[in-house]
């Protein structure tokens, strides 16, 4: 079992995780290139701003002095990274891409459908993919390869998503119908009318973001929605209601907001929520700092008592260290600007990190507990403790015998 010491060197050891700023990110044009022109739903991310150097600094990991020097948490990261690396040996062998080089960006579109249909959905994946990798996706699946267009294509079984890889080497996967449409000679990158969801969409995925979500329910996406959520009013039905758009936008710096809605009433509340939320972001910054020295400061006390208490004590530096890292003072900037004229609000939070914004490196820790487990390999695939034996039944009592039948003349009960 991992022993405290341990835990504080790993979460040390994880500090060389984060996001990147991508030098050559995605342009919005590019990425709505084969877009479903009245999308609902629009998600991106940039892959090239997380995964490249934290696959980099997980390989490093066990490189570092400190975790060197326990062999228990040196095996588990040994473990991890081989783990990883099987992975992406098998992705390169079958399909020939590298997932922790060779993607670099993906955007899905969804559009709902009513009578509860499936959803047409398509995406679209950049990277470094060519006719070769789709031929070996085919090999695996036992489907042929088809060209459609400037590109090919691998229809998998009814109902089941396909494959295509258009002329300009992009992957789209989703339904049939809007893979081979894309990869068609007269496809065109569909139009984005002033205040249409393609152009809100646009709006998030240009300011370079390494996640975003864009939604912009149409008529038949909110209905579907308000039957989901019953006839009786609540927050969420008033929110799909007033909705026109909305997004939420993640940065390698912060985050940030928008909402459209239908009137100034709605406008107001959502500025107040928004006020709300920011300071909630604030105090979950500043209150884990101070916990911790509440906590510190009170272990002072018990000095002595226990080997534990000891340990902690001991690491009391290394243990601010890490609440520092992953945690921010929640003097973060905040820009929030309100349109009356045309219902919007727009909304960003910024720091020097992401971590001083919204506490996600939190994140980091119990991913790691996750993935290495507070407990050795030899101790979580010990067998289980044997079935409770339970004893083979006596030989049953002897009955008693009857008591014996009272005198002639005597009175019930009466003593003999």
């Amino acid at each position: 079992m991992l022993g405290f010491v341990e835990v504080i060197v790993l979460l040390l050891g994880l500090s060389n995780f984060g996001l990147q700023p991508n030098p050559n990110p995605p342009t919005a044009d590019a990425s709505l290139q084969y877009a479903i022109p009245d999308a609902d739903i629009v998600l991106h991310v940039d892959a090239a701003t997380f995964v490249p150097n934290n696959y980099k600094a997980l390989t490093q990991l066990g490189n570092q002095p400190q975790i060197k020097a326990s062999p228990e948490l040196s095996k588990m990261v040994r473990e991890l990274v081989a783990e990883v690396e099987g992975g992406r040996g098998i992705a390169k062998s079958t399909i020939g891409i590298d997932p922790t080089t060779d993607i670099s960006s993906a955007t899905l579109f969804l559009q709902i459908l009513p009578n509860k249909q499936d959803p047409l959905f398509v995406a679209a994946v950049r990277g470094k993919f060519t006719p070769a990798s789709l031929d070996k996706i085919a090999k695996l699946t036992g489907k042929p390869v088809t060209k459609v267009g400037g590109g090919v294509m691998v229809e998998m079984d009814a109902n089941d998503p396909a494959l295509g890889l258009t002329k300009d080497g992009v992957l789209l996967a989703g339904t049939p119908r809007l893979v081979r449409d894309r990869l068609g000679d007269t496809w065109k990158a569909p139009a984005r009318p002033p205040g249409g969801s393609l152009a809100f969409a646009a709006d998030a995925i240009g300011a370079r973001p390494v996640f975003a979500a864009a939604v912009s329910l149409s008529a038949t996406a909110r209905k579907v929605a308000l039957e989901e959520l019953g006839p009786k009013k609540n927050f969420a039905s008033d929110l799909i209601q007033r909705h026109k758009a909305g997004s939420l936008v993640v940065y390698t710096d912060g985050i940030g907001w928008t909402w459209i809605d239908r009137d100034r009433a709605g406008l107001e509340n959502m500025a107040e929520l928004s006020q709300g939320v920011i300071e909630l972001m604030r105090a979950g910054q500043i209150a884990p700092r101070g916990f911790a020295k509440i906590l510190l400061a009170g272990l002072a006390s018990y000095r002595g008592t226990e080997k534990m208490i000891d340990e902690v004590l001991n690491r009391k530096a290394d243990i601010m260290k890490i609440v520092e890292s992953y945690s921010g003072d929640g003097n973060f900037k905040v820009k929030l600007d309100k349109n009356p004229a045309t219902n919007r609000l727009d909304v960003r939070a910024s720091g020097k990190t992401l971590s001083e914004v919204v506490p996600a490196g939190v994140l980091i820790p119990i991913g790691a507990f996750a993935a290495f487990g507070m407990r050795s390999k030899h101790e979580m695939s010990s067998p289980p403790p044997p079935p409770m034996q339970i004893p083979a039944p006596g030989r049953p009592a002897k009955p008693m015998p009857p008591p014996p039948a009272p005198k002639k003349g005597a009175q019930p009960g009466a003593r003999p």
